[in-house]
């Protein structure tokens, strides 16, 4: 059975949208594939903006659409208006759905978001509507993929424990990199794939994302949840986009990390470091208040809208004109 009606649950009058590139499995997974094997209509852009989102959408009469989660938090960013939630859109196809905004999301604009996680090289799982926490990106599609939660030994974890997840199709896969059998062969080490993805469980088995492996954000013994302080900074009136990333904590402790907020101020606006960083201080734990803010044009993304925090670490200094102290305001 195809995902369009497994999954997606499409219907026979949905339109689907998307904004992503064409080249990208989310875009032939979630729209053009099932659009066209299901015989229903698919409104596509040349490129994902998420001030127009809503008026295309209201133009075409889009049932739905995809998003991966950086292009969600976009969204929200933008300037709350009274007719958000009169749209046609009834549900929202996300991987990757900040779990700060999800539930704000949803009430804002009027829509359910069905969650869903995979990998090119296989592992899919997903979170249908009204069934499982917040926050999951779901479970494994039965009969199609098993996933395990496992420690460093592939030992698998006790629930609320953070481990690699795991997975191997039922129906038989390989993955082979080009010119690279060392590295195909530890991707699939012992027959199961390794994402490189750190995730939880909870007692039903409701999956989580955490981290990327070798990726977290840790500061004085906390681990920081870069979603959250996003929310709060995005949420500011002089903000347009942000990115929270993690830079060598100046204390030098061991794989502790000191935060910088890059923002993009809206078109016009200037943008009030002093104020962000006091709403920063009011809306989160002191722990998880940026030591920096980085202001820039634009926040570097991939084909996919992902967020290449990198370059803006590349770009970084503590004394570029561009870059504000926290100890300053103070």
């Amino acid at each position: 059975m195809p995902l369009g009606y497994l999954v997606w649950d499409y219907r026979r009058d949905d339109i689907l949208y998307t904004g992503l590139s064409l080249a990208h499995g989310n875009a032939q997974a979630v729209t053009l594939f099932p659009g066209l094997s299901m015989g229903i209509p698919v409104v596509i852009s040349q490129r994902f903006t998420k001030s127009g989102i809503w008026g295309v959408c209201r133009k075409h009469g889009c049932t739905t659409f995809s998003l991966l989660g950086g292009m969600m938090s976009g969204i929200y960013n933008e300037p709350q208006r009274p007719d958000d939630a009169d749209n046609p859109v009834r549900k929202v196809i996300s991987a990757g759905t900040p779990r700060a905004i999800w539930e704000d999301f949803e009430r804002r604009f009027g829509v359910q978001i069905l969650e869903w996680y995979a990998a090119i090289e296989g592992g899919f799982a997903y979170r249908p509507f009204g069934k499982g926490p917040v926050g999951s990106f779901g479970k494994p599609l039965p009969g199609l993929v098993e996933m395990r939660v496992v420690d460093e030994e592939d030992n698998e974890v006790q629930p609320g424990v953070t481990g690699e997840l795991i997975s191997r199709m039922l129906t038989g896969s390989s993955v082979e990199y080009y010119k690279k059998p060392e590295a195909s062969e530890e991707k699939t080490r012992g027959g199961w794939l390794r994402s490189g993805d750190m995730v939880h469980r909870d007692e039903e088995g409701w999956l989580f994302f955490d981290y990327r492996k070798g990726g977290a954000l840790r500061r004085a013994g906390d681990f920081i949840k870069p979603d959250l302080v996003e929310k709060v900074i995005g949420e500011h009136p002089d903000v347009s986009e942000v990115c929270v990333y993690g830079i060598p904590a100046a204390s030098g402790a061991p794989g502790e990390s000191d935060l910088v907020a890059a923002v993009v101020p809206f078109e016009g606006k200037e943008i009030d470091t002093g104020s962000i960083f006091a709403a920063a201080m009011e809306g989160l734990e002191r722990n998880s208040v940026p030591s920096y803010i980085q202001v820039v044009e634009e926040i570097p993304k991939s084909p996919s809208e992902k967020h290449l925090d990198r370059l803006l670490r590349e770009a970084f200094s503590p004394n570029a004109v561009n870059v504000y102290k926290l100890e300053d305001y103070s």
